[in-house]
């Protein structure tokens, strides 16, 4: 690839329920991007208001008229991104809470100059964990202390900065019979199954990631989404069905100690 293709032009941001100007990562990047917001929000109004401002500032609005889910809001954006977008360009994904430093895409573009490859994936964190990237373990995400554990053949990762050659996404979409969780690592999986390559990035980013969600309710829905998802990401095989249910367990466990409510056992 040349200079030239090496430019970050593009950002995809979902939206859901919140005004767009309350996500950390649309005020960093909506003067130094054309973001194009995938909005999945569930009232006509906010959807309204956010269209209003997203092309007041100049970039792109996509009205998915109700949650669809985090995969079908990725493709539909990509699709409309390469009906824009002919030449070779990168595209960075974004998650509406993660926090960016300003200077985040001008230091990526110098170390994308550096060392090619048709993804490049941050360090994100949480406080001081890091939660991505991450390694695949016995057909689990794991988490990891430091780089040194990552490989070319356990590597796994989130989406929150996550940038990605536009040529990728003519081989490859995200897997729409996920609906939230494990839509990045299913991405992860097949972008090895089709040999691209996957470096990871200096910079460092901050995540207010959902896993510490703190209301019980939404815990619940999240977990019920997790079921579904997780069921699709591991397929039906006995062995792989053992890591489901085992993965289950652990966290409605981490929601038992959580919540001090034992009932969460046998109600989720």
């Amino acid at each position: 690839m040349g200079e030239t293709d090496m430019r970050i032009e593009y950002g995809i941001l979902v939206v859901y329920n919140q005004p767009i100007e309350r996500s950390s990562s649309y005020a960093t990047f909506k003067d130094q991007l054309s973001i194009l917001v995938a909005d999945n929000s569930t009232t006509q109004e906010l959807r309204n208001n956010n269209r209003r401002q997203v092309e007041q500032d100049g970039n792109f609005y996509l009205d998915m008229k109700g949650n669809q889910g985090l995969s079908k809001a990725y493709n539909q954006a990509i699709s409309l991104l390469q009906q824009k977008e002919q030449k070779p360009c990168f595209v960075m994904i974004m998650d509406d809470d993660t926090l960016f430093e300003n200077d985040f895409l001008n230091k990526a573009a110098q170390e994308m100059q550096s060392v090619q490859a048709d993804v490049y994936v941050p360090i994100v964190k949480a406080e001081e964990q890091i939660l991505s990237p991450c390694m695949i373990h016995r057909g689990r995400v794991k988490a990891i202390h430091d780089l040194s554990s990552i490989t070319r053949e356990n590597i796994t990762a989130i989406n929150s900065g996550m940038i990605v050659s536009l040529n990728v996404y003519q081989k490859i979409r995200y897997n729409e019979n996920l609906f939230l969780e494990y839509i990045d690592h299913d991405f992860i999986r097949q972008l090895k199954k089709h040999q691209y390559s996957i470096h990871i990035l200096k910079q460092q980013i901050q995540q207010n990631f959902s896993v510490f969600e703190n209301d019980k309710a939404s815990a619940k829905t999240r977990f019920s989404i997790l079921k579904k998802d997780l069921h699709v990401f591991y397929g039906k095989s006995l062995s792989q069905h053992f890591l489901y249910k085992s993965i289950l367990w652990k966290r409605k466990l981490r929601a038992v100690i959580q919540y001090k409510d034992l009932s969460i056992v046998w109600k989720w």
